[in-house]
């Protein structure tokens, strides 16, 4: 007859191998529950400390329907070509040659042109120098 028969709880753990298997299984719940945790918390954080993005239009510009101009100075021509975009009424580009070659002269013109005032061209107008082409060997 076996004597081991009633078994006492821990020669029932050692027997079914439960005593290494249960101890291990609860560090991995630890380790998962601690895990989460600190996740939930440092990433709902982030979105606090996030503020969010406004624009704010100019609306001087919005009354007048302007949206961007851009001047291409070329020293080698006796003009600057402009280009201006408009939203209002309908969107659409102009262009303009004009026989200037000094931003205060162009601004001035293109103010004088669109009947609105040189600063607000000023603060749309964006300059670039073109470059003449290189000579063909």
């Amino acid at each position: 007859m076996n004597r081991d028969w009633p078994l006492t709880g821990r020669q029932l753990l050692v027997r079914c191998g439960i005593e290494f298997w249960l101890p291990l299984g609860l560090l991995g719940v630890g380790f998962w529950l601690i895990s989460q945790v600190w996740t939930e918390r440092y990433l709902q954080g982030a979105d606090r400390a996030i503020a969010p993005l406004t624009l704010t239009p100019n609306t001087a510009v919005q009354d007048h329907g302007l949206l961007s101009a851009r001047a291409v100075l070329n020293s080698d021509l006796p003009f600057t070509r402009v280009e201006v975009i408009v939203v209002k009424p309908v969107p659409r580009t102009l262009q303009f040659l004009l026989p200037l070659d000094t931003p205060s002269e162009i601004e001035a013109e293109l103010g004088n042109r669109l009947k609105v005032s040189p600063d607000l061209i000023r603060r749309l107008m964006r300059y670039e120098n073109a470059s003449p082409a290189p000579d063909a060997p």
